[in-house]
């Protein structure tokens, strides 16, 4: 009997909606990959009218601003940011971004941005604010000359590649630099430190770069996250308090409470007793879980980027020393990780431009070259790009975070002796000076 009316109700359900209205979700289907591709198309030719910029900034030798002066830059390049209507957003506009890189051409160190010329003016401001001795100078693309895709066997190069995820949620904020500074001793360990030795380090006929590709972002997505730190706090959960708690929890429920109702008879009402819930169990964290719960409110405070953070690595074929740079620059990065909070972790999965065999070498080894090839050409074209689209995962740090793993070194902390710098000082001549 029950599986003659479920065969009913889905003989039904097959005639209305699928003879009836089929086509409908057919059209839906259509007139959706229409738009995506309408929209796509008007995106590509909103981002072919901007002209792009590199810019080399230069500080000078004896620079002491700490990572603070790079964090108040990171916040002024955040008025890149901008809200669309929807038609807008039809229309192709959406919001654009910028890269910061760290460039190593055989040991010597450059600061070079990627930004639209309509915002060098304000890349510019932010810098000379914070460092007022700063020289900034327009470059061309330290990549031009090399191929648009990536073909092994017509190149004379080898390279690695791979782009830095976040451990746990974005929420949970990495190891920063304030944790560096010590007010007691008066001495500040620059995080950055490692990562710069490391570049400084390199043979002539190497390249390394650090890459973080950022585009600003609203505060919308913070929403969610009260619920993280209500569940970090021991506060007490709300049953029922959204949608999905009311379809598949309270109203489950319900319909079984009606249906033993009518068997057993209405059941007798009790008398409800209130219980004094405290508002969380703070009271009862210990004090390394305080710290976590404070952190996290103060990495919320800030302003949040979102980016693609990249490492790359490239030499001569005969002279490719994967197995040395690798272990180095991970190695380097590891300095913003903290276990009791978040930390960078390259993307293994997905973007890391090597693939280890899980049985037989032999055996895999078509696939590992298929894929490892595939990969290297996806990370190839996100990379000498400076793509924010392509690429894995969606990481978002705040300035503090920021300026913390990109900024420039501070004198007395860092071994600065081959990173590009001011040699000369310029500075406007004094009003009274004569004219001929």
């Amino acid at each position: 009997m029950i599986l003659q009316t479920f065969s009913e109700i889905w003989q039904y359900f097959n005639i209305v909606l699928v003879n009836w209205f089929g086509w409908l979700f057919v059209l839906w289907v259509l007139i959706y990959m229409l738009f995506w591709l309408h929209r796509n198309q008007n995106q590509n030719k909103y981002i072919a009218t901007f002209n792009w910029i590199f810019l080399e900034v230069r500080v000078e030798e004896l620079n002491e601003r700490s990572p603070l002066a790079m964090e108040q830059v990171f916040a002024a390049l955040h008025a890149i940011h901008q809200n669309f209507t929807w038609g807008e957003k039809f229309n192709g506009k959406v919001l654009m971004w910028f890269s910061a890189e760290l460039v190593s051409f055989g040991g010597k160190v450059s600061y070079i941005f990627k930004i639209p010329d309509k915002y060098k003016s304000l890349l510019e401001s932010a810098i000379f604010a914070q460092y007022p001795k700063a020289e900034i100078n327009e470059v061309e693309d330290y990549l031009k000359n090399m191929p648009k895709e990536y073909f092994p066997e017509e190149v004379d190069f080898d390279f690695w590649g791979t782009q830095l995820l976040k451990k746990k949620d974005n929420a949970y904020p990495i190891r920063t630099y304030g944790i560096f500074e010590h007010p007691e001793q008066k001495t500040f360990i620059d995080p950055l430190a490692n990562v710069i030795e490391v570049l400084s380090n390199l043979q002539p006929y190497e390249l390394m770069v650090y890459q973080i590709v950022c585009r600003p972002i609203d505060d919308k997505w913070k929403i969610a996250k009260k619920l993280l730190l209500d569940k970090l706090k021991g506060a007490p959960l709300k049953s029922g308090s959204n949608l999905f708690d009311k379809i598949f929890l309270d109203l489950p429920g319900n319909v079984l409470e009606g249906i033993v109702s009518i068997f057993s008879g209405p059941a007798e009402p009790q008398k409800e007793q209130k219980k004094d819930e405290p508002p969380s169990q703070m009271l009862h964290k210990t004090e390394g879980e305080k710290q976590v719960i404070a952190s996290i409110e103060h990495a919320l405070s800030k302003i949040y980027f979102e980016a693609k953070f990249r490492l790359f690595y490239m030499a001569p074929k005969d002279k490719f020393n994967k197995g040395l740079r690798l272990p180095e620059i991970i190695g380097a990065v590891r300095n913003f990780d903290d276990v009791a909070l978040n930390g960078p972790k390259p993307d293994m999965k997905h973007t890391w431009t090597d693939k280890a065999y899980k049985l037989s070498e032999q055996l895999e080894k078509p696939y590992l070259q298929k894929n490892i090839l595939t990969r290297k050409r996806h990370f190839w074209h996100a990379f000498t790009s400076r793509s924010f689209w392509k690429g894995s995962g969606d990481v978002y740090f705040n300035t503090e975070e920021l300026a913390t793993i990109y900024h420039f070194p501070q004198a007395p902390n860092v071994r600065v002796s081959q990173v590009e710098r001011v040699t000369t000082v310029k500075s406007a001549p004094p009003p009274d000076l004569p004219v001929g």
